[in-house]
């Protein structure tokens, strides 16, 4: 290493060598002057001699100040040591390899002083190895400004999924649908209990995947989980471009057969809502169910539909009888005008009301699993009395559209999953069971020909519907 001049000018006074490192010292006076008051004048008030050890620590020169020889001698040799040592590798650099070296120090001192050049670039390794092959770390940062932009706020998915569910229960979205939201989201917020934006489409897919549920059921979970990160979109949590569940394939729905209940078994669950039952001491019974079992049996409405159905909106007097589902309350968002058969204007007489919930209780599904099945002794179908409407009328009317327009469903479903499933005759005596008789002796079928009156009507918006036969008049309930 070259020498370098000191203070005076002069040439170094000695030079410390180890290797090929040579680390000079230069020795000068250091003169200490003290200004006059009132004049002003510098006076020289002291002076004594100076050692200066100089030499490079990278691109930055360092001098070292001593008034004894000895000291600086020492200091000298622990510099040599060091840079023979190589801790100053860049002090053999020439040429390109040095103005690369020096510009590569500019740059980091302009954007973070405080880190050195080895921390910038162990960093920079550390995180380039964590990379697939031709990923560059510039894509892999520009990804993650692009799923957590500036400004965005931070949440978690339990925070957003407690959001959501309040949000629905505040817009009066039914008990059943909120119940639906936090049974699953739940679960789901139970295992990604992390920011939102850092869920990826390939682990949810592989979340819904391990649940080991048939195809149905993760499709459900899918539907469930689109819906909650559209929330936390429109909510401004994350990006309104984030589509990582377009990347979530939809399961093969293996749910099997259609299942239906028999006109038996339905007369049990009908009769079982008779049943007096002791419930914390006090005798009841489950009457009030009977509108819900009878319109989603006779007319074929979804739980959620019913759910919203107010009496206004059933019609039971005057020439024409049906059920209109107005738009806001359809699941498919159109409305459609559904026939009240001969048995369900009976079953439907004795509760029926001028206006108010059809269905004054909460939580149908529990009344229904723990509570109705049981006491009828019958396993519990889900979406069973849809099913068994659809199936039934189809196979009494024998026409696809028809059915698909009073249930709300396409004609390409109804004749997929509902063609052939039952009997006529079994049909005819689904819809020709009637309400209880006053002395409790069962449930009794409607005539024949009644029942067929009753089945015929269009469900058609705008079309009339043939006024019902006579009935037999409904009976209170034993």
């Amino acid at each position: 290493m070259k020498a370098h001049a000191g203070d005076t000018g002069k040439g170094p006074v000695e030079v410390v060598k180890q290797g090929n490192v040579r680390v000079p010292i230069y020795q000068t006076v250091n003169r200490i002057y003290r200004r006059e008051q009132g004049t002003g004048e510098r006076r020289l008030i002291a002076e004594h001699p100076q050692f200066t050890v100089a030499f490079y620590a990278g691109a930055r020169r360092v001098k070292r100040k001593f008034t004894d020889l000895a000291r600086a001698r020492a200091e000298a040799l622990n510099a040599a040591i060091r840079l023979a040592g190589g801790e100053t590798e860049a002090l053999k650099l020439t040429g390109l390899d040095r103005a690369t070296y020096v510009e590569a120090l500019r740059q980091l001192r302009e954007w973070k002083p405080s880190i050195t050049l080895t921390q910038a670039v162990s960093d920079h390794i550390r995180a380039a190895r964590c990379l697939p092959d031709g990923v560059s770390l510039d894509q892999a940062v520009s990804e993650y400004l692009r799923r957590h932009p500036a400004g965005l706020p931070q949440k978690t998915v339990p925070q957003v999924v407690d959001e959501l569910v309040s949000a629905k229960k505040s817009a009066g979205r039914s008990d059943e649908y909120a119940y639906e939201l936090e049974k699953r989201l739940g679960r789901f917020a139970r295992s990604f209990a992390v920011p939102i934006g850092s869920v990826t489409g390939r682990q949810i897919g592989e979340w819904i995947h391990g649940l080991g549920l048939s195809g149905r059921s993760q499709n459900n979970f899918r539907r469930i989980i689109n819906t909650f990160f559209q929330f936390a979109k429109r909510r401004g949590y994350l990006p309104r471009d984030w589509d990582e569940m377009s990347g979530v394939e939809r399961a093969d729905d293996d749910s099997g057969d259609i299942e239906v209940f028999s006109p038996a078994e339905l007369r049990r669950l009908l009769a079982a809502c008779a049943a007096p039952v002791v419930e914390r001491g006090v005798p009841r019974t489950r009457e009030e169910m009977i509108p819900y079992l009878t319109i989603a049996a006779f007319a074929g409405l979804r739980s959620a539909e019913i759910a919203r159905l107010d009496w206004s909106e059933i019609h039971l007097c005057g020439p024409e009888r049906f059920i209109e589902v107005k738009a806001a309350k359809s699941k498919t968002a159109s409305r459609r005008i559904v026939p009240v058969t001969d048995n369900l204007a009976a079953w439907l007489g004795p509760q029926a009301q001028s206006s108010g919930p059809v269905v004054p209780f909460s939580r149908r599904d529990k009344q229904l699993y723990q509570f109705l099945a049981p006491t009828a002794g019958i396993e519990w179908k889900r979406n069973g009395l849809r099913h068994s409407f659809i199936s039934y009328r189809l196979a009494l009317i024998k026409n696809v559209h028809q059915v698909s327009l009073e249930a709300g469903n396409s004609a390409q479903m109804v004749f997929q999953h509902y063609r052939q499933l039952v009997t006529e005759t079994a049909a005819r005596e689904w819809f020709g069971l009637s309400p209880l008789t006053r002395d409790g002796a069962g449930i009794i079928p409607l005539p024949a020909a009644a029942a067929d009156r009753g089945s015929a009507p269009s469900a058609v918006a705008g079309e009339t519907v043939p006024p019902p036969a006579s009935l037999p008049a409904a009976q209170p309930s034993a």
